[in-house]
């Protein structure tokens, strides 16, 4: 997949200056394959082992990079980031991110820094399974055209919300996210379709409805 998509890439003339990619392409392949074709990526890495493997590389209380040799021999530069997060009950304990940094020299904090704005994308897929039609059907066809007309009904509603729900204020443009959220434009899209189709209230049925009382 990587290999289609970088090929698909150059094709229309487009060059990657990093790659950021998720915990999926943390593997050998992928690693020696951006090496092998200089493409400098950072790849997010799963933390496993209970005190061995990228474990044991949870030490400190600061951000680092390191060098690390996983289990088949392969080497990498690992990106340690040290982060505080609200457990429970609200105290703040600290959680480690692991990066692998491939053909960068950058510091942890900025690895961790030009990471996080890919969350984005995380964060869209979350918006875009609360309008993704359900089905259990195996088509292909039908479910990426379900997959993308639930793409198309987020990037409707953030433009919509981007014109006409913005704050009447000076400075730069600012949006009241109250004013218009997922799932009121979920809800207006329901009943416009319930409006045109109409909605069925009731069912034929060959026996009077009775009241039961338990």
């Amino acid at each position: 997949m990587l290999k289609i998509l970088l090929k698909r890439l150059k094709s229309l003339d487009f060059e990657a200056k990093v790659l950021y990619l998720d915990k999926g392409f943390a593997a050998t392949p992928i690693m020696t394959y951006l090496t092998k074709h200089q493409q400098p990526a950072i790849i997010a890495n799963p933390i496993r082992g209970k005190e061995g493997g990228t474990r044991a590389l949870c030490r400190g209380r600061s951000s680092y990079t390191t060098s690390y040799t996983f289990t088949d021999g392969t080497k990498a530069t690992v990106t340690m980031k040290a982060s505080l997060v609200p457990d429970k009950s609200g105290k703040r304990r600290r959680k480690w991110l692991a990066f692998i940094v491939i053909l960068l020299d950058w510091p942890a904090e900025k690895v961790y820094q030009k990471y996080r704005r890919r969350f984005g994308v995380e964060c869209s897929y979350r918006l875009l399974r609360r309008v993704r039609a359900i089905t259990t059907s195996r088509n292909p066809a039908l479910r990426f055209f379900l997959l993308s007309i639930g793409l198309i009904l987020t990037n409707a509603w953030v433009f919509l919300r981007w014109e006409f729900a913005r704050l009447l204020a000076a400075g730069p443009r600012r949006v009241d996210e109250a004013r218009f959220r997922l799932h009121r434009f979920r809800k207006l899209l329901i009943r416009s379709i319930e409006n045109y189709y109409g909605a069925i209230s009731s069912i034929p049925t060959h026996k009077s409805p009775q009241s039961v009382i338990y």
